[in-house]
């Protein structure tokens, strides 16, 4: 499947939507849906904002790039929109007046949930560009890791993410450093002016082409204590249990009662209450946080982003959903130390603490 083919997929999938809208018209703002639709253009110019600096209206017979003449050189000269079946619809910067059609309906509220529940199962091209995307993800982490010393800043270990995710043309959109004992204070470490002594946590999702890929690794210098190795191995065995329990037609809320076992058989009973657990990715770090009674069914095609974690640890990486398993596109290098997880005679792997 070509791109161009890709986008008539989509299409055909909107011209749907339309027709049980009663609406001739969607127009698409939100940064993700438009990456989705025209199967991987970036529209984010200001990063964190969650609409695109410009719109794509689709008809039933039409695809429109809605913008201003400061974007509309660079779309035609490097995202090449025009040879993929879209026309444009150009303003100027100072008088927007787009075109709609008389029943438009907009990628907001409940609209907006029925484009990302088609955005999350991801076809053999998305597919594809994930995998690629995921390999990345583990050599650039692993890279920012690798250089990680004592003394280092959170903010060089994160700069040093930052880096290695532009140099694999990418965006760091979450890009959290935990060092010591913050890492047991804080779910989410939000990168402070504090130096590492001993122990990091270095927590990233990368964005290229509209996909999002998430994972975590964790580094130690000198000697692991004890105390820190089992606590990763209670996280990873709930981490390599849970995926492993994500299969097509179970629902979100069925794996989520799962978990919370999983939590208790590793005496870690009430530690799933103190950060969300994850659920399906895609086009957002997060399409569907998995909650009790979720009914949100998993199909082949969708992306798995669990992240267990108990006071100290965490285990976390990206897993495709397959018709007969599952695979897990961020898998760390061979040379990283992993733990070998028994799942029901499967051998699952998931990443250790690297020793520096």
């Amino acid at each position: 499947m070509n791109r161009f083919e890709e986008i008539d997929l989509k299409h055909d999938q909107l011209r749907q939507l339309l027709a049980e809208r009663a609406a001739d018209g969607l127009l698409l703002r939100r940064t993700r849906n438009i990456a989705w639709f025209t199967a991987g253009a970036d529209a984010s110019v200001v990063i964190d904002n969650d609409y695109g600096a410009y719109s794509v209206l689709v008809t039933p017979t039409r695809r429109v790039i809605v913008t201003d003449t400061i974007e509309e050189t660079r779309l035609h000269g490097e995202e090449h929109l025009d040879d993929l079946g879209f026309e444009f619809d150009i303003s100027p910067w100072y008088a927007m007046n787009p075109r709609t059609t008389a029943h438009t309906i907009t990628d907001d509220g409940d609209v907006d949930q029925a484009v990302q529940a088609l955005r999350r199962v991801l076809n053999p091209a998305e597919q594809a560009r994930l995998r690629v995307l995921g390999r990345d993800a583990a050599d650039a982490l692993e890279e920012a890791a690798r250089a990680t010393q004592a003394g280092d800043n959170e903010y060089d270990i994160s700069a040093r993410i930052a880096d290695a995710v532009r140099r694999r043309h990418g965006t760091a959109i979450v890009n959290l450093v935990g060092t010591d004992e913050r890492i047991s204070r804080y779910r989410h470490p939000v990168v402070a002016d504090k130096r590492l002594e001993r122990y990091a946590m270095l927590v990233m999702c990368i964005r290229r082409q509209g996909l999002v890929v998430a994972a975590t690794r964790l580094v130690h210098i000198g000697p692991i204590p004890q105390i820190l190795q089992d606590k990763l191995e209670r996280v990873a065995t709930i981490d390599a249990r849970v995926i492993a329990a994500t299969r097509p037609g179970r629902t979100l809320g069925e794996i989520f009662a799962e978990l919370t076992s999983f939590y208790a058989e590793v005496g870690e009973a009430d530690q799933w209450k103190l950060h969300h657990q994850g659920g399906l990715g895609g086009y957002a770090p997060r399409e569907r946080v998995a909650t009790p009674g979720d009914p949100t069914v998993v199909e082949v095609g969708m992306l798995a982003g669990w992240n267990p974690s108990i006071v100290g640890s965490k285990s976390e990486d990206a897993a495709l959903v397959l018709e007969d398993g599952f695979e897990i596109v961020s898998q760390a290098s061979s040379s990283w130390p992993m733990v070998d997880i028994n799942v029901n005679g499967q051998i699952i792997q998931r990443p250790g603490i690297l020793e520096l």
